[in-house]
């Protein structure tokens, strides 16, 4: 037997399960895929948490799940400061500056996965199976997935959603651009000596930048630690005292001295980029198709936009002719393919311009610094950016419908 759809979108993160909402509140026939759906939250699990900008949150309201997340798992930050470990250049900015309540909140990914799925097992459009996808055949007009279960998808259109390690993309054979950032991020609980006030800190070191991510409990933050991989592995192997020691002096005791709370966990950092997002009647979103450096915690932002873009092209499509238009969803994964490409590069600069003391790269970065944080309309041109609010938006991430 097989089951048809509009769409059949493979994984259950966060990127997947709100391209699976988006599509299933346009009804549009819709099915998730992932063997992860409806798992007990772990505890390195609840350790990763994403800076979510004001486009995303306008996406989640639109979608009815931003007030279902629990406030003890998202905390909103009005300000941010930044500052080079090894010079006195800086620059901050508010929400006030900005003419918003907020600049983003800290959310746990896993609470953003479980309401998403809560709302998605109770939606008549969507069908989850909770399984894996062991074999996809495409031809002109459609896709045909095997499950691990046994059973046969069929849909116009596939969405991979799949993360970092698509197999999706290696089934599909998409080529992939690859680069090791020769980092990995350590990340963890902490406590703090003073409260963190809602500000989001981050601190660039030569090896690597540190980041204080503010909690709902006014003493508690979420560390995300990018150092080179022999540096964090050093790191990874202290004692707790000496490794809060490290971290509070890294911070140049900003916050007081600092307490664990939580377990220690450690990740490589790589930049992949698909060449295609597109292929035959296949999509590739999220960590799918494109994974940054952490600094500027935007990858769950970009990821987000890609779900939202192919969820309102598919839509547009279905309204105009009751079929999904292969070549409208080129020229929007054409957009987000530029977009991300944009983004690593941009990131490429951050990391070389602050992962150096070369005198005269350290002079000019702490102009720069200098210069923007002087330099009103810049900064909020730049606030803007990290906020979401300008460029090119789907509808759903956008203030108003």
């Amino acid at each position: 037997m097989i089951d048809k759809f509009d769409v059949v979108i493979v994984g259950g993160g966060m990127i997947g399960q709100t391209c699976a909402l988006a599509l299933a509140q346009a009804k549009v026939r819709v099915a998730l895929v992932a063997p992860s759906l409806n798992q007990t939250i772990s505890p390195a699990q609840q350790l990763r948490v994403s800076a979510i900008n004001q486009a995303s949150i306008n996406a989640f309201n639109h979608l009815g799940i931003w007030q279902a997340i629990p406030d003890e798992s998202k905390t909103a930050f009005d300000q941010m400061q930044v500052w080079d470990k090894n010079s006195t250049a800086s620059i901050s900015f508010s929400s006030a500056d900005n003419f918003a309540d907020d600049l983003g909140y800290i959310v746990e990914n896993a609470q953003i996965e479980k309401v998403l799925n809560q709302a998605l097992s109770e939606h008549e459009h969507c069908q989850l199976y909770q399984t894996k996808v062991i074999q996809v055949n495409q031809d002109d007009n459609q896709a045909l997935i095997q499950l691990e279960t046994g059973q046969f998808l069929q849909c116009h259109l596939l969405v991979a959603a799949d993360g970092a390690e698509s197999q999706l993309r290696k089934n599909l054979n998409i080529p992939l651009t690859f680069s090791d950032y020769g980092q990995q991020a350590i990340v963890a609980k902490i406590k703090t000596t003073y409260p963190h006030q809602n500000a989001a800190r981050q601190v660039f070191t030569p090896c690597g930048p540190l980041a204080f991510l503010p909690l709902s409990d006014p003493h508690e933050i979420s560390i995300v630690w990018s150092q080179t991989s022999e540096l964090a592995d050093e790191l990874m192997a202290l004692d707790e005292i000496s490794f809060t020691k490290k971290l509070a002096a890294t911070f140049d005791c900003v916050l007081g001295p600092v307490e664990l709370l939580s377990e220690r966990l450690a990740f490589p950092l790589k930049m992949r980029f698909a060449q295609s997002f597109v292929t035959g009647n296949a999509v590739f979103i999220g960590d799918a198709a494109h994974t940054i450096h952490p600094l500027a915690g935007q990858g769950a932002n970009l990821g987000l936009l890609d779900a939202l873009a192919v969820a309102e092209s598919v839509e547009d499509s279905l309204k105009l002719t009751d079929e999904i238009n292969m070549t409208l969803l080129k020229q929007t994964m054409r957009w987000r393919q530029a977009e991300a490409a944009q983004r690593i590069a941009a990131m490429a600069i951050f990391k070389q311009g602050f992962g150096t003391d070369f005198l005269p790269v350290k002079q000019l970065r702490g102009l720069a610094l200098t210069i923007a944080d002087n330099t009103p309309m810049l900064k909020q041109k730049l606030a803007a950016l990290a906020m979401g609010t300008s460029g090119k938006l789907p509808k759903l991430a956008s203030f108003e419908l």
